[in-house]
């Protein structure tokens, strides 16, 4: 059963919806609107946002419970070619998450994180051409997403 859950979630977090480009995504019940020229891929998924991507995943309670987070952290990570990791917070929606940090080998930046929006568990992967270091440095668009505490 654990492993089914873990496969349904992968398939849901890297499917292709096959959707037409929307200009509104509604991320933990906030509706966004996706600025001009950026590919929305799903309705979980934003790409090729000026250097940004967003993905996300929603979770039930007994996920958490059975460390399915842990296990789609680590198999994300797995996929990653990195050179440094660093233990991240921010807050999402004004939420507390945690997570990390990694700085990948061709120079791009990626963001994992978790956290808890509205009762409501998720996993957030962030895409950065990049790396944020202050809140100055992310567009308004990447805002909606991330704030960084530093």
């Amino acid at each position: 059963m654990k492993y089914l859950l873990l496969l349904s979630a992968l398939t849901i977090f890297s499917t292709v919806y096959g959707q037409e480009s929307n200009d509104t995504l509604t991320y933990a019940g906030t509706e966004i609107i996706v600025p001009e020229g950026c590919s929305v891929k799903s309705k979980y998924e934003v790409i090729d946002c000026n250097g940004f991507s967003a993905q996300w995943l929603y979770l039930k309670q007994e996920m958490i419970d059975q460390g399915v987070d842990k296990q789609l952290f680590s198999q994300l990570e797995q996929q990653f070619q990195y050179s440094k990791k660093s233990d991240l917070t921010f807050k999402s929606q004004n939420q507390d998450f945690e997570g990390f940090q990694y700085k990948m080998k061709n120079g791009t930046s990626r963001i994992l994180g978790i956290g808890k929006i509205d009762g409501q568990w998720l996993i957030l992967n962030l895409g950065f051409e990049n790396g944020p270091k202050k809140n100055s440095d992310l567009s308004e668009f990447e805002k909606k997403f991330i704030e960084l505490e530093k």
